[in-house]
């Protein structure tokens, strides 16, 4: 028997070959596979202390019910949510009243001012008679007092014209500090009286958080200490601007008001403290970061110098600021992932990249 492919024509042949190239699939050389890129920061040792959360809760530093100084209808009110800078006039009371009292004491302290110029003479006069025996001494004494009776008119008169001047002026309520409305408390129409409020100004640009802290934990407190609070599950460094030394007779607390950078929270808004329970003690920390929560533990990721990465269970304690104390299997000075630790296990080779 001839062979299979010496039984075909050489064109059949050709074409045959064609078809078994096409049916063969190519042979594709693997590669090593791509090794990640992540963020490491070193675990390091920092003085740090024990904390209590303390609830506390977002205010303004300027939160105020601004009222009217005189009364009268008023004729606008600023709009809720309106935004306004200081000394902007936030409400108007119709000044047609202040006008027409205004110029009712005008008239009447020019008719005093010419009642007082006449007197006046008209008393210098009498007494100059007096001196020549011309008249009696009741009448000399009577031209004086008339005169002093109009200066001390004029006096009062001029008072309620700076008081009609003052009210006339101060129709206008204006904004003792930058801030939004967050409530009109009169509309116009309504009639406004001395005191009475007629709307609420917040300084949303001057947020602190003001919490009631146990008495022993404030004397771990002090001005200027930078804490960390948490406003919606978010953590945040804030400064201790105040400690109240004034505490509350039962329940054994004092004020702490803390600044919060711009923008932190809403005024409102619940917040947690993390108050020093203890004084403060030398500590392994790392970035908050570096934390990778499970449901059964917390771990770390580690970088050897090789760049092999090694899963650690810790047990995390006290914080500061975006530093988180563990204990566990890591030594200061090694490397931990911040960024990208996700999607690692143990015993992966990676590209370690330090962050700042």
């Amino acid at each position: 028997m001839r062979p299979l492919a010496k039984a075909f024509h050489p064109g059949v042949r050709v074409a045959l070959g064609v078809v078994a190239m096409l049916l063969v699939p190519p042979v594709v050389a693997l590669g090593a596979p791509d090794v990640p890129t992540v963020g490491v920061m070193t675990a390091r040792v920092v003085k740090m202390a024990p904390t209590i959360a303390v609830p506390g809760t977002v205010v303004s530093r300027n939160d105020s019910q601004l009222a009217s100084e005189v009364e009268g209808r008023v004729a606008w009110v600023a709009d809720v949510g309106s935004v306004v800078a200081a000394n902007d006039v936030v409400a108007r009371i119709d000044s047609s009243l202040a006008g027409m009292q205004l110029a009712s004491d005008r008239a009447n302290v020019a008719r005093l001012s010419a009642q007082l110029r006449f007197d006046r003479g008209q008393a210098e006069r009498m007494n100059n008679l007096f001196k020549q025996n011309a008249i009696a001494k009741s009448a000399r004494d009577q031209a004086a007092a008339t005169r002093d009776m109009d200066a001390a008119a004029l006096a009062q008169a001029q008072a309620a014209l700076k008081k009609s001047e003052y009210q006339f002026a101060h129709g206008d309520i204006r904004a003792p500090f930058p801030g939004r409305v967050v409530a009109r408390l009169i509309n116009p129409g309504e009639y406004a009286t001395p005191g009475k409020p007629v709307l609420r100004l917040v300084d949303i640009g001057s947020l602190e958080v003001s919490l009631q802290a146990p008495i022993d934990s404030t004397r771990n407190v002090r001005e200027t200490m930078p804490l960390t609070v948490e406003i919606e599950g978010k953590p945040v460094v804030a400064t201790v601007r105040a400690i109240v030394p004034v505490g509350d007779i039962v329940s054994r607390t004092i004020e702490i008001r803390l600044t919060l950078p711009a923008g932190a929270g809403l005024v409102g808004d619940a917040a947690k403290v993390l108050v020093p329970a203890a004084q403060p003690r030398n500590v392994l920390a790392v970035s908050r970061d570096a934390l990778v929560l499970r449901e059964d533990n917390t771990y770390v990721f580690k970088v050897d110098k090789k760049g092999v990465v090694q899963r650690v269970a810790v047990e995390t304690g006290a914080e500061q600021g975006t530093l988180v104390e563990v204990k566990g299997a890591i030594a200061p000075g090694e490397r931990v992932i911040v960024r990208g630790a996700e999607r690692l296990a143990s015993g992966q080779k990676v590209k370690a990249v330090q962050v700042s």
